[in-house]
């Protein structure tokens, strides 16, 4: 049953009040009051639909009522109706400087009474709705906004694979430090979400440095020490939370005033040191890229030497206290507790998706291939190994590439060729659907995830009808030479497990052997011989002649490392085309790990090692210079303008920074080292010719 609007009269004589009451009683809930301190007094429990007030009462009049009631932000929006004995130009003045919404002359006639109070609550009632849908709608976004931030926390802390739920776990400790300490239930869940934010700043962290396995060096901790005052900046906006901003820029102060910014003590927010104290334990008795976790003994210990110095005392008893009466942290539900639901969870997930490809991304890259309108490789990867995780996923992957896509370019120029492009992706949209994936690889490479698809016949009968599509529109456009050549490798619904790099490396096997074998063609990977399929180079290292026989080349190599933005070849192709015209002494070196033979070596183990040779090749490189890995255990190095003694020099700082990074966990490392012959552009025209 829907409520009676509110109305609240206001009149000195009581007659004129029931009189009131008997006309609008039926149709409103009215109350009735016989002065103006009364009316205030009203409205500090209960807020009408409407005042009707009759503007000459005694004491304190209409006119100062209605001015009091104006001026509280609270009672404000009230519609008034003002009631005179004599309705003359300056009382109606008076009244709307005071904020009335109308007059009604006494005695008055009920209908119009009726009319009138009928019109206004009408329109109070429907503002009183909005007002309260906006603030729903205010609360929703709310929520959304904070959940993002927590998402993107959650996000920052992916990148250090030994940090998964350190934001949540210190956000534990934290309201648990907070309830010790007497805080209202509004103060704990600020504190909480504050702590989960704390090191949001480190999404300008390398991860290389997060996920370093030795010391870090004096330049790396500077670096590391920048996340606390970006993390500030990236919530200084954010005003839901009260103190957000200064728990996250001061959580690394130390209380004798040795931290990051160098205030000391009570200076220091008190978040910032509750903070200070959870996240420390955490840090200490989880597992770090450094080091094992250390003992809950330990930690306390370390939090004790560290009290008055590094700690806020106050606070390092109340939590050591918390953890004698063994206070416990449960994971699992706080994190069950932050996903949202419906929409919220959908744009979290959402956000999550673009946050993780921003952070593994360059800041100028965008989620789309500006050309195509496609996806860039990164984003289309992770869609697809999201989908995969469902135990009911298949679909088929199809690897594209234009046959003598270069051929193009260079006879009718790179305008043709961006034409061609584009017109080669109208007919990928022609035979896709709108919910599977699309991405261009980089350069003449594309790829498509159909979902749901693994019925032979249809993938063949797609497989055909991209090749004859394309065939007919690059006829129209005097482009002949160039067909399209397809891989493809379906993930059949329970089968083998499979992620999007096992797709893309069957594909491209089933691509490389159309290529081999006439072009303008497709093949399933499950259609090609037994020994193909296992005659693969992955893991297997190359020699420098192959390496130099890959790039100049331009072939396909099956199971080679694919670099994040373009083929390494394109790169090689151009700088060699400089030197050509510049006559410039460019230096190709070959990093390769020494594997033992009689061991093995874990796979956790080669990668760390390669990040640390990355790492240790990007700080010995000179600003244009070139890197790319090449394989799971190599990388290769391209030396601007340097002659073969000074390529000598700089692959040997480089595996000495190397030993120095790794130290004792160093997987030995060597070089091979080779000048980009002059003569390369007219010889590669030559074996494309062949080709």
């Amino acid at each position: 049953m829907m409520q009676k609007p509110k109305i609240l009269a206001a009149d000195n004589t009581k007659m004129a009040l029931r009189y009131m009451e008997t006309i609008l009683g039926d149709i409103y809930d009215v109350t009735l009051v016989q002065t103006g301190m009364s009316v205030l007094d009203c409205l500090k429990s209960e807020i009408p639909d409407l005042i009707l007030m009759n503007a000459n009462m005694f004491g304190m009049d209409g006119y100062e009522v209605l001015r009091r009631i104006k001026e509280d932000k609270e009672t404000k929006e009230i519609p008034v109706i003002l009631m005179m004995n004599v309705k003359d130009i300056q009382s109606e003045l008076r009244g709307l400087e005071e904020g009335a919404i109308d007059f009604i002359s006494l005695p008055f006639e009920p209908q119009v009474l009726k009319a009138r109070i009928a019109h206004i609550v009408e329109l109070s009632v429907l503002r009183k709705q909005q007002a309260h849908l906006i603030a729903k709608q205010k609360e929703q976004i709310d929520r959304l906004f904070l959940q993002s931030m927590v998402t993107i926390a959650h996000t920052v802390d992916a990148k250090d694979r030994y940090a998964r739920r350190h934001s949540l776990r210190v956000a534990l400790y934290c309201r648990g430090i907070a309830a010790k300490l007497g805080y209202s239930d509004k103060e704990k869940e600020e504190l909480y979400y504050i702590a989960l934010l704390h090191d949001i700043g480190k999404v300008s962290t390398p991860d290389t440095i997060l996920n370093k396995a030795s010391e870090l060096t004096k330049e790396e901790y500077e670096n590391v020490k920048k996340h606390a005052e970006i993390g500030a900046q990236i919530v200084q906006n954010t005003r839901f939370v009260p103190g957000l901003e200064e728990g996250v820029r001061y959580h690394h102060e130390w209380y004798d005033g040795n931290g990051y910014v160098g205030i000391c003590g009570d200076e220091i927010p008190e978040v910032s040191r509750i903070i200070a104290v959870a996240d420390a334990y955490e840090a200490m008795t989880a597992d770090r890229a450094y080091r094992k976790h250390f003992s809950k003994e330990h930690a306390i210990q370390e939090l004790i030497r560290g009290r008055g110095t590094q700690f806020d005392p106050e606070i390092v008893d109340t939590f050591l206290e918390l953890l004698e009466e063994g206070f416990t942290i449960d994971e699992d539900r706080a994190e069950g507790e932050l996903k949202g639901e419906g929409e919220l969870n959908e744009a979290n997930e959402l956000l999550r998706q673009v946050f993780t490809e921003t952070v593994l991304e360059t800041q100028s890259e965008l989620e789309r291939d500006s050309l195509t309108d496609f996806l860039n490789r990164r984003y289309f990867e992770d869609k697809i190994n999201n989908y995969l995780l469902s135990s009911k996923s298949c679909g088929t992957f199809f690897m594209m590439d234009l046959d003598n896509f270069k051929q193009v370019n260079d006879t009718y120029g790179h305008k043709t060729g961006d034409e061609l492009i584009q017109a080669f992706a109208d007919v990928i949209r022609e035979n896709t659907r709108d919910d599977d994936f699309v991405c261009r690889m980089g350069g003449d490479e594309f790829a498509v995830f159909f979902f749901e698809l693994e019925e032979e016949r249809v993938i063949c009968k797609r497989a055909e009808s991209i090749i004859k599509d394309f065939a007919k529109i690059r006829t129209e456009m005097g482009c002949s030479m160039c067909s399209v050549s397809i891989g493809i490798m379906t993930k059949y619904y329970g089968g083998e497990e499979l992620d999007c790099e096992q797709l893309y490396e069957k594909a491209d096997q089933a691509l490389y052997y159309v290529k081999n074998n006439g072009k303008d063609a497709y093949h399933l990977f499950e259609s090609m011989p037994e020994d193909l399929k296992n005659n693969r180079q992955t893991g297997c290292q190359m020699d420098l002649d192959q390496l130099m026989r890959q790039v100049t080349e331009r072939k396909y190599r099956p199971g080679a490392y694919a670099v994040e933005y373009d083929r390494f070849s394109f790169i090689y192709q151009f700088i060699a085309r400089n030197v050509e015209r510049n006559g410039q002494h460019v230096q190709v070196v070959l990093l390769s790990m020494e594997l033992p033979k009689d061991r093995e070596i874990s796979l956790e183990r080669i990668e760390d090692s390669l990040v640390l040779l990355e790492s240790a090749i990007v700080r010995s490189l000179r600003r244009g210079d070139v890197t790319s890995r090449f394989s799971s255990t190599q990388q290769v190095v391209v030396l601007m303008d340097a002659s073969k003694e000074d390529g000598v020099m700089v692959a040997n700082r480089i595996l000495k920074k190397y030993n120095t990074l790794a130290k004792e966990a160093a997987i030995p490392a060597r070089f091979d080292i080779v000048e980009v012959p002059h003569a390369f552009s007219k010889r590669t025209e030559k074996n494309e010719e062949k080709a």
